[in-house]
């Protein structure tokens, strides 16, 4: 008779050990079936925020890609286009900085939804306005191409502005007169002229520049370059016609300088090299007249 009620009482604690078992099972796989489903819905929420976000960058992109479209500086002055892109780009900054928040993925879900919204609507924006640039400068093309059908007339007003701008664009120098002289012991004629290295102590340039209604008239500096057989340039003047006190070697240097007032007419200048204490090398010379620094003749000459 124990036995049977032992038995009843081990069968009682089976079923309830069943039950508690099978409730605990099914607890699990409720468990388990409701997690996975929540990480299922982040997962798709995770990969809707970084689809919402990389679909701002990818606007960003051809809202830049889009302004390249037009030429020059035109993208850079318009400030309507500015300011479009530089809205986007503040966007999309934001939307960098919210991915980063630690807020709730439903709010930077809200958020990254809107701002996406806005730079959909701010690049249509950018889009219209660089297509009407675009057609704006297509139809300035357009104008320009009817206006260089006239021929005739566009040869006439070059021609015209082509002789101006060679007229104005330098002072004119023909070729110098070159002579060579010696020192003589005599006050009425101190110089005799020479066709010897050894005997020259002076070298002098006579030149005509040309009259010029164009150049402006006014103060001007002539200044005289000779370059010696040997690649050197002789005196010891620099490109104002001052004096070099210490003459380093390969310095550029400049043989002679004058000031003069240019009227517009024609001025005949005469510029001379003096060195008594020189033997000229003998061999070919090259020699430059500037006017204010700029070259406006070149000749050679050469010393036996």
């Amino acid at each position: 008779m124990a036995q049977q009620e032992q038995k009843k009482k081990n069968k009682g604690l089976i079923i309830v050990l069943s039950i508690l078992l099978l409730g605990s099972i099914s607890f699990n796989v409720y468990s388990f079936l409701n997690n996975k489903a929540e990480a299922k819905k982040a997962k798709e929420e995770y990969v809707q925020l970084s689809n919402d976000h990389e679909e701002v960058n990818q606007l960003l992109e051809d809202a830049e890609e889009l302004t390249k479209k037009l030429e020059g500086d035109i993208a850079e002055k318009d400030t309507e286009i500015q300011a479009n892109l530089a809205e986007i780009k503040r966007i999309k900054a934001e939307n960098d900085a919210l991915i980063k928040s630690g807020l709730s993925k439903d709010e930077i879900n809200r958020r990254l939804k809107a701002n996406l919204a806005m730079v959909k609507k701010l690049n249509s924006q950018l889009e219209s306005k660089v297509d009407e640039l675009l057609l704006a400068n297509k139809n300035l093309e357009s104008k320009n191409n009817e206006l260089t059908t006239d021929l005739d007339s566009v040869n006439t007003i070059n021609n015209k502005l082509s002789k101006k701008v060679a007229i104005a664009s330098e002072l004119q120098v023909p070729q110098p007169v070159i002579e060579f002289y010696k020192k003589r012991n005599s006050q009425k004629r101190p110089w005799k002229r020479t066709s010897l290295a050894r005997r020259t102590d002076k070298i002098e340039f006579s030149f005509t520049i040309m009259s010029n209604e164009i150049t402006e008239t006014g103060e001007k500096n002539v200044t005289l370059k000779i370059i010696t057989p040997e690649g050197k340039t002789m005196g010891n003047l620099d490109i104002n016609g001052d004096d070099l006190n210490v003459h380093p070697n390969g310095a550029l240097t400049y043989a002679a300088h004058k000031a003069f007032t240019y009227t517009g007419e024609e001025q005949n200048i005469t510029l001379a090299y003096v060195n008594t204490d020189l033997e000229f090398p003998e061999g070919s010379y090259n020699s430059e007249i500037l006017i204010d620094g700029k070259v406006v003749s070149s000749s050679s000459f050469n010393l036996k």
